[in-house]
């Protein structure tokens, strides 16, 4: 009985919106792809570049981090910290998308504009 009067409270997050880096504006929670052109395992962050801009992503789960190389073709989904030319993501989910043809997936996300 005590588990039918407990009701358990269902927090949903708002969708992530695909989205290029330079049209990233704060507080929204954004899906962005790019390739790392840097890491720093000091503040676990690290930058990615969507061919048009950078951006500097941060994230807490410290095996995400490593198995991010520079070089890589990778998807973030997370909340967008600043604002101007100080833009920063706070990561939520760090995906490979090595396997992923650039070319194919840029004319889909410009297709969805």
């Amino acid at each position: 009985m005590a588990d039918e009067e407990e009701k358990k409270e269902v927090i949903r997050r708002a969708p992530c919106i695909e989205t290029k880096i330079s049209d990233l504006s704060e507080g929204g929670r954004v899906a962005v792809a790019g390739t790392v052109i840097t890491k720093n395992s000091e503040i676990s962050s690290f930058v990615i570049d969507d061919g048009e801009d950078k951006v500097q992503v941060l994230t807490n789960n410290p095996r995400d981090f490593e198995k991010i190389n520079e070089g890589q073709f990778i998807r973030v989904l997370g909340k967008v910290w600043g604002g101007g030319d100080e833009v920063e993501i706070q990561a939520d989910v760090v995906q490979d998308f090595d396997k992923v043809d650039k070319e194919l997936y840029k004319k889909v996300l410009l297709a969805s504009e």
